[in-house]
């Protein structure tokens, strides 16, 4: 097993050293400088292996951490005087949301079928290796942060122990369970819409348990830790013992799910954008005195309605259910009354973060390149300015009318938690609504602004292009920073009303003067 455990990682390696010097050409500023013979230098190639072995290590490093430093930060704020027991409670309740939803086993990704289907590699073996470097590397990483912020709260060390076992053998669990339920079902089970959204919607429910004062005790978090060992040991034994993988992954590796996968995680934009036999029928009376490119707009949003405007009524669901829950702390503490009513009048800029997690710009722009640009931007005319300026204000209309649905629920609510906490003047509440339409407007605006200047995608609506990973980056570390600005909420709503209204206008004149340049296929 040690033996594909290396050849395993030596593919990985590989693969992402090729992947860096691709990147690398693709730069303009070396697109000339590199040839085709970047890929036999033997030299460069060892040089990548160290830059991208220590990049892995570093990024695994820092993911790991940020993402216990968000629970830290979280906890901390919000409940300053039970924070290590609510620490406890999110921490235990994530780690089952992963346990049912970050899953690996399965992961029908390239380097599986490469190895597998072509180079001939032993299914079970690999599949073992993969399973042992999985957990032997996530046990490293979390062990030094369960143990790190244990120590900056002063937790017993058994309960930092508890909570690294707990981590460690639940994966196994999650694995075999998702295997049992493939064989059973033939389809990963979360796949499936309708279990996937109930699971994660109960598990954020009862994570949310610590508003109400109610927290999973550290007792019963050790008394379920104790059972989670064991049958996580009977999980390990049952995937380390099964020898079938190969059929598993011929079914997963068939041409169908190559091509247009359904359960792989490296595929899932196809499935998000994949538009349904039912979806294709579309009303008559919708298309009546419509003719070119508004026609055409209709079309395309008629048939991707669904799509489109389903992840943003389940976030429009879930933001209702915070706000319900905002509404009766507000109601019922005073303390939280007073806190929420300091968000709303000073510290506006959070709600640029949860705008740019909320607005459902990036998925619409998939559905798009997916299941309509790639082919049309194979036809001149398609890409000639004034097409593509009418297009753009077209799809910048029905993309805004999709977001305004969560946005009206976060600009309402925030109008309704300003009423109940009785601390509120007409202006603030007119304002701080506003800014909720116009924030969605901006990145509606945005992502198809960088769409159309970058357009990132290849036919397989996979992100080639660096550029728009550091655009996308840069959005999210800028709205972060907002986080940190400390204004009166009517300033700061004035303030992003005009920069919307300046940034549209910038955008309708770029895509105008560059988009027939770059919208297209490389």
């Amino acid at each position: 097993m040690i033996n594909y455990l290396t050849k395993s990682l030596e593919f990985d390696i590989a693969y992402m050293v090729n992947s860096f010097l691709y990147v690398l050409r693709g730069l303009p500023i070396l697109k000339d400088l590199l040839t085709d013979d970047i890929y036999k230098s033997g030299i460069l190639k060892k040089i990548a292996n160290i830059v991208i072995i220590v990049f892995f290590i570093l990024r695994s490093l820092f993911l790991k951490f940020f993402y216990f430093f968000i629970i830290f930060v979280g906890c901390y704020e919000l409940f300053p005087n039970t924070f290590i027991k609510t620490y406890f409670h999110i921490y235990f309740i994530l780690t089952i949301i992963g346990f049912f939803i970050n899953n690996k086993l399965l992961n029908s990704s390239k380097k599986k079928y490469f190895s597998i289907n072509l180079f001939r590699v032993n299914a079970n073996k690999m599949a073992k290796a993969d399973l042992l470097w999985n957990q032997l590397s996530n046990l490293v990483l979390n062990s030094i942060c369960i143990l790190f912020f244990g120590y900056l709260i002063n937790s017993p060390i058994i309960y930092s122990l508890v909570l690294i076992l707990f981590t460690f053998f639940i994966r196994f669990i999650g694995e075999a369970l998702n295997i049992i339920f493939y064989k059973k079902y033939h389809y990963i089970w979360y796949s499936n819409t309708k279990y996937y959204i109930t699971v994660l919607v109960t598990l954020i429910a009862i994570g949310a348990l610590p508003f109400i004062g109610v927290y999973i005790s550290l007792k019963l978090i050790m008394i379920i830790t104790v059972i989670v060992i064991i049958i996580g040991i009977i999980s390990a034994n049952y995937l380390f013992k099964a020898n079938d993988y190969k059929l598993i992954y011929q079914k997963l590796f068939s041409i169908v799910n190559i091509m247009n996968p359904k359960n792989d995680k490296d595929y899932l934009r196809q499935a998000m954008v994949e538009v349904k036999e039912k979806d294709k029928k579309i009303d008559n009376k919708k298309l009546i005195g419509k003719k070119g490119y508004t026609l055409f707009n209709t079309i395309f949003f008629e048939r991707h309605k669904e799509i489109l405007i389903r992840s943003a009524k389940k976030y429009s669901l879930i933001l209702l259910g915070l706000y319900l829950l905002g509404g009766y702390l507000v109601l019922t503490d005073l303390k939280y009354s007073e806190a929420i009513s300091s968000l709303l009048h000073n510290n506006l800029g959070w709600f640029v973060v949860i705008m740019y997690f909320v607005n459902r710009g990036a998925i619409i722009t998939q559905a798009m390149f997916f299941n309509c640009d790639h082919a049309m931007l194979n036809y001149n005319f398609y890409r000639k300015p004034e097409n593509l300026l009418g297009l753009f204000k077209k799809r910048l209309l029905t993309v805004s009318k999709v977001n305004l649905l969560p946005a009206l629920v976060i600009g309402l609510g925030n109008v309704i938690l300003l009423i109940l906490s009785n601390d509120y003047n007409v202006l603030i509440i007119i304002t701080t609504f506003l800014f909720i339409i116009f924030l969605s407007v901006f990145f509606s605006v945005h992502y198809l602004v960088i769409y159309y200047l970058l357009q990132p995608f290849n036919k397989n609506l996979e992100v080639k292009k660096i550029s728009y990973s550091f655009v996308t980056l840069i959005t999210y570390m800028v709205s972060y920073m907002m986080t940190n600005v400390t204004m009166n909420s009517i300033t700061f709503s004035l303030l992003g009303l005009l920069f919307t209204a300046i940034y549209i206008i910038l955008a309708l004149y770029l895509v105008y003067r560059f988009a027939p340049k770059t919208f297209r296929l490389d």
